[in-house]
């Protein structure tokens, strides 16, 4: 018998792509911060032999089985019904929770929908979860060496429901293990590179899990450890992270769920200096990386959208004869957007980009995705070339990070 749990998400919205599965991600998330190895993750529409398919197979592979979605009181929420057939139970109608739904509703000052009323229904031998964000219990069997949880769908109340029963019920059985984990966060290096820089990765792999996370603009490397005795785990993963350290901080900004924008910010608090933006193709999404932050105010002074030539012109000061000679997409005209913006506000570093995001714009001699960051501060200005090869979003999504890194490289150097 495996000692893994198994993810199970239920929902033919999940399956034709209408909703991104976060609910599998999440669990999945809990289960190995606890310890808790996850052999599979199934997802199945709304259908009465798939489901009962699905629990028969997980159940010959899976110490826990864990089932969200289909919960709810309409005809095709059938995920209640199809465990109570397939665990040969039946379903009691339980006025303490007809009790619960019914508050549920009047507390919000709306009366309970009589459809609602077989949210009461619940399976006589298992154990209810109780659900504070809706009307919907989870349900809990423990049968033949098996743990079955079915939550709801929705992710706040699947994920109170993790929290607060599904991992300490399972920890309490012993499912559960002892884990470290160490994220290192890096930009501007793909997988491949870095995992060529790393000249001691196969001694680092023998100690702990090596995982290469593949991002927008970079990759996180993930180190775990696991194990039963937390000082053992914990002295593997510090020296499996010496052996790697030496290659790797050089490409590193940040550590665990740090962004670039936040170590960026932490720099400039730290050196004392504030930040300005001028975007062309990425149209405000630098600022926005920035501005997504609380205190962000401490550093950032202000963003610049100047898409069309005018903008630029009349918002930063680039000469139209720059433009005509080079083109609005070129290192000269990245250069004068970034200086230009420095000597019209109080910021002490400038970056600027002007690119072709796509589809359409692309010429032989300038290609969609090519791209130009400027750069300025009292020190002078440099620039940077890049070619992103993807669709119009990923294209401006990267430019803007490929910008927030040239600003952390500047910072990190800046002589003040």
């Amino acid at each position: 018998m495996s000692n893994c749990a198994e993810i199970i998400t239920i929902g033919d919205e999940v399956l034709m792509g209408q909703i991104v599965n976060t609910n599998a991600s999440f669990i999945g998330q809990m289960m190995t911060e606890a310890g808790i190895s996850v052999g599979w993750m199934t997802t199945i529409g709304d259908d009465r032999q798939q489901l009962l398919h699905a629990f028969r197979l997980a159940e010959t592979r899976a110490k826990a089985i864990i089932i969200t979605g289909g919960l709810g009181p309409t005809p095709d929420d059938i995920t209640k019904p199809c465990l109570v057939e397939y665990l040969q139970d039946t379903l009691e109608f339980r006025e303490d929770l007809l009790g619960r739904v019914t508050k549920r509703f009047t507390d919000r000052g709306f009366e309970m929908p009589e459809t609602s009323r077989n949210q009461a229904e619940f399976p006589k031998s298992a154990t209810v979860i109780d659900n504070p964000h809706g009307t919907a219990s989870g349900i809990h069997y423990s049968r033949a060496g098996k743990e079955w949880f079915a939550l709801p769908g929705v992710p706040l109340e699947m994920q109170h429901m993790i929290e607060s029963y599904v991992v300490p019920r399972l920890q309490d059985i012993g499912l559960g293990g002892q884990v470290e984990v160490s994220i290192y966060r890096t930009a501007g290096i793909g997988e491949s590179h870095l995992k060529e820089e790393l000249s001691n990765f196969q001694q680092a792999q023998e100690l702990v899990e090596v995982a290469f996370l593949p991002k927008y603009f970079g990759v996180d490397l993930k180190l775990t450890a696991r194990g039963a005795d937390q000082n053992e785990i914990r002295q593997r993963l510090t020296n499996a992270e010496a052996l790697l350290e030496p290659d790797l901080l050089p490409h590193v900004y940040g550590r665990d769920t740090e962004t670039l924008a936040e170590a960026v910010g932490k720099l400039a608090i730290e050196k004392g200096v504030r930040i300005a933006t001028a975007e062309s193709c990425t149209g405000g999404m630098i600022a926005k990386l920035f501005t997504d932050i609380s205190g962000s105010s401490q550093y950032f002074e202000r963003g610049a959208v100047t898409y069309s030539n005018e903008a630029k012109k009349e918002m930063l000061g680039v000469p139209e004869q720059l433009l005509n000679d080079h083109g609005a997409v070129s290192e000269e005209v990245a250069i004068a957007m970034a200086t230009g913006l420095l000597e019209r506000c109080p910021a002490d570093i400038t970056v600027s980009v002007t690119g072709i995001a796509g589809p359409t714009g692309g010429t032989e001699e300038k290609p969609v995705g090519l791209v130009y960051i400027g750069i300025a501060d009292k020190n002078g200005s440099d620039v940077k070339q890049f070619r992103f090869i993807s669709d119009r979003d990923l294209n401006r999504k990267r430019s803007a990070l490929a910008a927030v890194k040239f600003l952390y490289e500047r910072i990190k150097n800046l002589d003040l």
